[in-house]
């Protein structure tokens, strides 16, 4: 059908009509040419009979007489005509014939070797209705018959040529007043139309009804494309006046929006503040699933969001945690619809960074816990620090009096150790507990740690811990209560050295973060805090050591919140624990 295209439609019309006349003439021409063969086939047949029965009564009396001259006259007469190629006679033992040579002449001939591709008719020489010899005369066709109809053939196909071109003349020239002509303005009409140029009504020269109705048909059409077009370049403005309205609005919601596939939970759209909140770059989103966005702990997997997203039931408010580019868990608060988009269902997920805000009321929870338990482990402490006083007053006045004896020696060391272990625990409970003024001043935080490290060296040797610290050059300084960040470091470098083994080393390192605050890790190698423990080890009274208070962490974190700082408990990639404080410069 391609091919067709390529030519003009007088082309394909003359051609069409050629092959049709083609085929009926050439038909009816083949009948007729074989006709015509049947009917000179026929005229032969009837002339060589009659020649065939004028010969016998001819050669009746000299063969009867056998009378070999006049035999040879006879033969020679009978064979003139051009259809005859041969003609033999034998009769009383002799054979009598005459045949053509190569220049069609007649040449006498024994009859010892048939010609070849000759019609034979052989009829007897009889004489008074005895047969006396033989006659055999051979017709050459081709010499007669087929030159007459190759002639014949040679007319029939000029004729079917002079009518071909006849008739693609004809064909033309109509077709170029009655078609081509007015195609060719219609087509020059519709050219104009498709490359938006000014166009008018086209002329169309001796066009027949039909042509003259499709122009003005194709003229409506036009019309009607140019008010169908008007109104595309509107809607069509109105929608990029509405997608850019919307793409402003997805883009700059201070919400995450993250638009997904229901069943594989693929991301196929996410805003700039999605990019911001989990750490990708647009085009990295795009790659991404549930499982790669959510923390996979718990609840929070990629086979509950595809439950979520397969129910379609709209969710308002859904807490739930998740994961940055470099692995920081963080909460999110999410509402979840499911949508047609484009004809495919999609769910479109709004999730808003609420981590701040838990943490927030996770303090407020823990500040109110522990102001409850401040008071009443300050009132407690006070009423049992007294009775602690008199019993150290009385076992003064028991060693003045009776002295220290072998008998009451242990049992003296181990009141006096117990009334000191109640003392300090009493101590850390008031430290705990009251409320301290926190008296500032600006300076730089290398002498506090330096002072840690000299407070804690006797607990350190004899545990056999070395201490170690490294103090970035020209760090910012710091506005600290000195003795109150004293007990800050004094504390955490005590637990880690409770937790070290000999020989390990504690290793107190401060640095700034490239931004205002001064950063404070504390490491030791031993085993670290257990997973379940690390929202609890800033709770009082919470402790995995055998005789420890559960305070000390509880006292770090209440005055580093009063200095405006955080501290948090992490475990090291290689073993042991550590401690973060961030002090924020003065």
């Amino acid at each position: 059908m391609m091919e067709w295209r390529r030519y003009s439609l007088a082309t394909v019309v003359a051609a069409l009509l050629v092959a049709a006349t083609t085929v009926l003439l050439g038909g009816y021409f083949v009948f007729d040419y074989f006709q015509e063969a049947k009917r000179q086939r026929a005229n032969l047949e009837t002339l060589t009979e009659i020649q065939m029965k004028e010969t016998c009564v001819a050669l009746a009396v000299p063969v009867w007489n056998i009378d070999a001259a006049q035999i040879e006259k006879i033969i020679e007469a009978m064979a003139r005509p051009k259809s005859i190629y041969a003609i033999r006679v034998d009769a009383a033992g002799k054979t009598y014939g005459r045949i053509r040579n190569r220049f069609w002449e007649l040449v006498p001939w024994d009859g010892k070797v048939e010609p070849a591709g000759m019609v034979l008719h052989q009829k007897p020489v009889t004489l008074d209705d005895r047969e006396i010899g033989v006659l055999r005369m051979y017709v050459s066709l081709d010499r007669v018959l087929y030159s007459d109809l190759r002639d014949l053939r040679m007319r029939l196909i000029a004729t079917v040529i002079v009518v071909d071109v006849l008739l693609v003349l004809c064909v033309y020239l109509l077709l170029s007043l009655t078609v081509l002509r007015p195609v060719r303005a219609i087509e020059r009409y519709a050219m104009a139309v498709s490359h938006g140029g000014h166009y008018d009504h086209p002329v169309v020269p001796v066009a027949s009804a039909e042509l003259d109705s499709l122009c003005h048909s194709i003229e409506t059409m036009v019309k009607l494309l140019d008010e169908r077009y008007v109104e595309l370049q509107t809607e069509m403005a109105r929608r990029a006046e509405s997608e850019d309205r919307f793409v402003s609005i997805f883009e700059s919601v201070n919400d995450a929006i993250i638009v997904q596939e229901v069943e594989t939970t693929a991301v196929i759209d996410a805003n700039r503040m999605a990019c911001e909140m989990f750490g990708y770059s647009h085009e990295e989103m795009m790659t991404l699933h549930s499982r790669d966005l959510s923390s996979g702990e718990g609840e929070y997997t990629e086979e509950h969001v595809r439950e979520l997203f397969r129910s379609g039931v709209p969710i308002d408010l859904l807490e739930w945690q998740c994961r940055t580019r470099d692995g920081r868990l963080f909460w999110t608060e999410a509402s979840l619809r499911v949508a047609n988009v484009a004809g495919e269902p999609r769910a479109i997920v709004a999730a808003r960074d609420i981590t701040q805000r838990k943490e927030m009321q996770e303090a407020l929870r823990r500040s109110e816990r522990m102001s409850a338990v401040g008071s009443l482990v300050a009132g407690v402490a006070h009423e049992v620090r007294n009775p602690l006083f008199g019993i150290a007053a009385t076992l003064d006045a028991f060693e003045a009096e009776f002295g220290v004896t072998e008998e009451t020696k242990d049992y003296l060391s181990t009141l006096r150790n117990d009334v000191s272990r109640l003392t300090r625990l009493m101590n850390d409970l008031l430290e705990f507990g009251r409320p301290q003024d926190v008296i500032r001043h600006v300076q730089s935080i290398e002498p506090l740690i330096a002072e840690a490290v000299r407070v804690c060296a006797p607990k350190a040797r004899e545990k056999q811990v070395a201490i170690r610290q490294e103090v970035a050059p020209s760090l910012p300084r710091v506005s600290v209560d000195a003795d109150r960040m004293l007990q800050v470091f004094k504390n955490v470098v005590e637990n880690a050295i409770d937790y070290s083994k000999s020989g390990d080393a504690v290793e107190i390192r401060a640095e700034r973060d490239g931004g205002g605050t001064i950063v404070c890790n504390v490491t030791d190698s031993g085993p670290g805090f257990r997973t379940e423990d690390l929202p609890h080890v800033f709770e009082p009274f919470f402790t995995r050591r055998r005789g420890g208070s559960g305070l000390g962490l509880a006292i770090v974190q209440k005055i580093v919140a009063e200095h405006g700082g955080k501290v948090m408990a992490l475990n090291r990639a290689t073993g042991g624990a550590r401690i973060e404080i961030r002090i924020p410069a003065a």
